[in-house]
């Protein structure tokens, strides 16, 4: 390249360099009527399952059965998210107080049911439904 070329390569580059930063300048408008609308968020109620733990388990087993084809639908997946762990806020006491044992799995796996709805992952679903299965099913043979 000659010198002349590349000067004139060097002033379209600042020149192309100056319009940018120029128009990075440009002022900033708002509108005033978004930031000063109302919204009003949607109430939520909770129910808190009662019963024992040999009649919230089974349920708890179908939501969970249920979670990972509400995620592939597109479901409320949060909402089955919490039921299932409702459900299992009111069993584990019955649970806790005859089979200690099982406490840290069921916990394990309620857990994995809400990373699995977190993370948007129905195979972490489907495992946490097998794996709730099991120890429904070992929680119940006693």
């Amino acid at each position: 390249m000659s010198g002349s070329a590349g000067r004139a390569a060097l002033t379209v580059s600042l020149a192309v360099m100056l319009a940018i930063g120029a128009s990075a300048c440009a002022s900033t408008t708002y509108d005033e009527t978004l930031a000063t609308s109302a919204t009003t968020a949607a109430a939520t109620t909770t129910t808190v399952p009662t019963g024992t733990a040999a009649e919230l388990l089974p349920r708890l087993v179908d939501e969970a059965a249920a979670l990972a084809g509400v995620m592939i639908a597109e479901g409320d997946d949060r909402a089955a998210a919490d039921r299932i762990v409702a459900l299992w806020e009111a069993a584990k006491p019955e649970v806790a107080a005859s089979r200690v044992d099982l406490i840290a799995s069921f916990d394990a796996s309620v857990a994995l049911v809400e990373k699995a709805v977190d993370f948007s992952r129905a195979a972490d679903a489907d495992k946490a439904s097998k794996n709730l299965d099991a120890l429904v099913d070992a929680f119940l043979s006693i």
